[in-house]
């Protein structure tokens, strides 16, 4: 659409982009440094012109995808057109896949793998804040209100097919949407997502392994004094550790614009804010460690090696030093980039959390970590 739209915003929304349906398409703090799917076709005049072009842009897409994974959106365009000479300084390696080549042009594929201590060194270096945590699971639950009456799995929905046409894309939040079910029908009902039912909305959330539920509801209506069409989004958060919080969202559109046009652009908005809250509840804005002394109840070494296992794969943990062990309990001291929150942030999709008791910081593994514990 080439119209312009207006956007004002109230409130604050602190939940990151990337759409799934009952299918989880959210990256693990492993891949956090790796851009894949990178798609090159550069002619020139010979295949190994072609390639060499090919793969220089490739990784400076690559670079940007990572920019836009890690950083905020008004961030990236300072640092996206870097000189190629200091982009490779970056790179840890690529690999290239489904590879064509004809006498001048070239088609392939990109994995590029990023160094991640040189990657974080660059952020610092240039002041920019940056996020390498991914969330645990969203749930969004689009309402649509027209005349009064929400509809939700109802046919047409036109809020709820523009949130699972969106492309699916690889990022720290993983943002699924209900495929309409029996079971998400069984689940709950257009009327009880809109009075915010948290025992129903708790049920859908455990079936889909979500940890927290966003209820997204679209109004649209006419200005009084132009009559443009205006579409309003109220979003409502459910998480277990955490209060309800709502943000709306007003569009307004032009003349000849119709409901799918700006819930297409209300779907954008929504995942973009819901991004930079959480990369603004988890940014990363110095290279200082801070050390934090954690008891670990356990029930024997291979237990105690199962939680290592799990720590070792968190971004912001950078060293775990062992500093006592028994069959029943473990003293470690952490090493993290940051500061408490976002380590407990951290740990939550490893299904662990960070308490306080007597002792201090006990690292508890989470058997029931839904939304469903807070019955």
């Amino acid at each position: 659409m080439t119209k312009k739209l207006g956007l004002i915003f109230i409130g604050i929304l602190t939940i990151n982009c990337f759409i799934g349906t009952n299918a989880s398409h959210s990256i693990t703090s492993k891949k956090v440094f790796v851009i894949e799917n990178v798609a090159v076709d550069e002619t020139s005049s010979t295949a190994l012109k072609a390639r060499e072009k090919a793969l220089e842009i490739g990784q400076k897409r690559a670079w940007k995808k990572l920019l836009e994974r890690m950083i905020f959106l008004e961030k990236v365009k300072k640092v996206a057109d870097i000189p190629y000479s200091e982009l490779r300084s970056l790179i840890r390696g690529y690999e290239v896949i489904r590879e064509r080549t004809s006498r001048v042009r070239y088609l392939a594929d990109l994995n590029v793998t990023f160094s991640a201590n040189e990657v974080r060194q660059f952020f610092l270096s240039n002041n920019i804040n940056y996020a390498e945590t991914p969330s645990a699971p969203v749930l969004v639950i689009p309402l649509l209100i027209r005349q009064g009456a929400a509809s939700l799995w109802e046919t047409p929905n036109p809020w709820r097919d523009a949130w699972q046409n969106l492309p699916k894309q690889k990022g720290l939040v993983d943002i699924l949407v209900p495929v309409g079910n029996l079971a998400d029908i069984r689940d709950i009902a257009a009327i009880q997502a809109l009075r915010g039912d948290q025992k129903k909305l708790k049920k859908i959330a455990k079936r889909y392994n979500a940890k927290t539920v966003v209820v997204a509801k679209a109004f649209k209506r006419f200005g009084i004094k132009d009559n443009l069409p205006i579409l309003e989004i109220i979003i409502t958060k459910i998480r277990t550790d955490q209060v309800e919080e709502t943000i709306i969202d007003t569009i307004k559109g032009e003349i000849g614009d119709d409901l799918l046009d700006l819930l297409g652009v209300g779907v954008t908005r929504v995942v973009n804010s819901i991004v930079d809250s959480w990369k603004k509840e988890n940014a990363v804005t110095t290279g200082l460690l801070l050390r934090v002394p954690v008891f670990v109840p356990i029930n024997g070494l291979n237990n105690w090696l199962a939680i290592k296992s799990q720590l070792d794969e968190i971004g912001i943990l950078k060293r775990t030093n062992l500093r006592r062990l028994s069959k029943r309990e473990a003293f470690i001291d952490l090493w993290v980039t940051g500061n408490i929150t976002l380590l407990e942030n951290a740990l939550r999709p490893k299904n662990l959390s960070l308490l306080r008791d007597s002792k201090g910081f006990v690292l508890s593994h989470n058997k029931n970590t839904n939304l469903e514990k807070n019955n």
